[in-house]
């Protein structure tokens, strides 16, 4: 039996497809990694658990503060 990596944080990021293009979806998962990377400097988040973060439109014309206040909010909640 595989042992699980409690050093690894295990999180995914979708994008639905109605979103936009390629490149606008993969320019708002660009955008949730990193500010996942500075969470996780931040927030001591518990890696038991596997996290998925699910994009909305509004990401795209959000601005980068704000997407990374929501998501720091979100993340201290679940914490």
């Amino acid at each position: 039996m595989p042992h699980k990596d409690n050093k690894k944080l295990n999180i995914s990021f979708s994008v639905k497809k109605k979103i936009g293009n390629a490149v606008k979806r993969n320019k708002i998962k660009r955008r949730l990694r990193s500010i996942v990377n500075d969470a996780v400097k931040i927030i001591s988040i518990n890696f038991d658990f596997s996290i998925l973060v699910l994009a909305k439109e509004s990401m795209l014309n959000n601005e980068y503060k704000n997407i990374k206040e929501t998501l720091f909010q979100d993340l201290e909640k679940i914490k």
